[in-house]
């Protein structure tokens, strides 16, 4: 939690004492280690440091000898990006939709989300609209257009855009969103707001 809100911050220098206190302390817990590392690297990607975030990642992942955790989400399970499932036009065009009812409802994109370099066919919008949540979000809206209530579970934490954007979704379609990631549950409502309170 305390390195999740350096991060939410931007604060690098605090980002990195902290993990290097997590280090200290708890040298076997590998696993959460390896989420520290990964989310110092973001932190790393977010101030525009991409090849120091790089090389901190492989050099972490070689360390503590485990691998990164893919990113998954499931209502039924897609991954970032996902193309998988039989419904995925309808499930894109959906997921285009609700983000042009964002754009025009004020939403603007926060690119320190993104936490590579982007491809040549990228843009900072498409990869964050490529999260997995959304995808599954996506999804529920093309099973049941008119639904009052979505229930995701996330295996890592989301992103501060995502979060934004479930926030957005909730209010301008006026229904209720929990997501259930790897630190809490988000219960997403009507009026925009998030139980959290925007601290995650």
């Amino acid at each position: 939690s305390l390195l999740s809100g350096a991060r939410n911050n931007r604060n690098r220098n605090l980002s990195e004492m902290i993990y290097n206190r997590i280090k200290f302390l708890f040298p076997n817990e590998k696993d959460h280690l390896m989420s520290g590392a990964i989310l110092l690297s973001n932190i790393y990607s977010s101030v525009g440091q991409h090849e120091l975030a790089r090389t901190f990642r492989y050099n972490q992942i070689k360390e503590l000898e485990t691998n990164v955790k893919l990113g998954l989400t499931w209502t039924e399970e897609f991954t970032a990006h996902d193309y998988s499932h039989p419904k995925s036009s309808e499930i894109y065009s959906e997921l285009q939709r609700f983000t042009s009812e964002a754009i025009a409802h004020g939403y603007e994109y926060d690119s320190s989300w993104v936490t590579r370099q982007l491809k040549e066919e990228e843009t900072n919008l498409s990869v964050l609209c490529g999260h997995s949540e959304r995808i599954a979000i996506a999804y529920n809206f093309v099973e049941e257009p008119d639904t009052k209530f979505i229930q995701v579970t996330k295996n890592l934490r989301i992103c501060g855009d995502c979060h934004q954007m479930t926030k957005m979704i909730t209010k301008i379609r006026q229904c209720h969103i929990i997501v259930s990631d790897a630190n809490r549950i988000h219960h997403f409502h009507p009026n925009g707001q998030c139980s959290c309170q925007d601290h995650f």
